[in-house]
């Protein structure tokens, strides 16, 4: 485990490096303010929005971990989390979209539909995974009664 965070974090600190050579060498200083300014919303939504929303369910889990089985929990974990982080990436597109734009074929799609639809599907996923985990771990308890 230690030798994967290691490596881990080697890359993070890789690809930041990476990302500050190429803002350096790429992009015009006129817009490093605007670049900053998006850095610090990135790290505020994660740290205010998708950190807090992952802790509680993360909590919720907990609770029911036994009543439902560990697979079917960390599926549903899993579907819950990437619904927040798709909609914390739409909820700007949707904004975008009802200000008006300029150019046509920017923007162009019904976000507010496409994330509805992505919504429904990670709540069936999650819905069917818990589901089964349940039915599995009820068989299990009613075969080991059994012997």
């Amino acid at each position: 485990m230690r030798a994967a965070r290691t490596a881990l974090v080697g890359v993070g600190l890789g690809l930041a490096a990476f990302g500050g050579f190429l803002v350096l060498t790429e992009i015009a200083p006129s817009r490093w303010l605007g670049i900053a300014v998006w850095v610090g919303a990135a790290i505020l939504l994660h740290d205010g929005v998708v950190a807090p929303v992952v802790v509680a369910i993360g909590l919720g889990a907990a609770r029911v971990r036994g009543r439902v089985g560990d697979r079917g929990v960390t599926i549903a974990q899993g579907a819950l989390v990437v619904g927040a982080i798709l909609t914390a990436i739409t909820v700007p597109a949707l904004v975008a979209s009802t200000l008006g734009n300029p150019n046509p074929t920017i923007l162009v799609g019904s976000y507010g539909i496409a994330l509805a639809v992505i919504w429904a599907v990670l709540l069936v996923v999650a819905a069917i995974a818990l589901r089964v985990s349940r039915t599995r771990l009820l068989r299990a308890e009613r075969a080991a009664r059994t012997k």
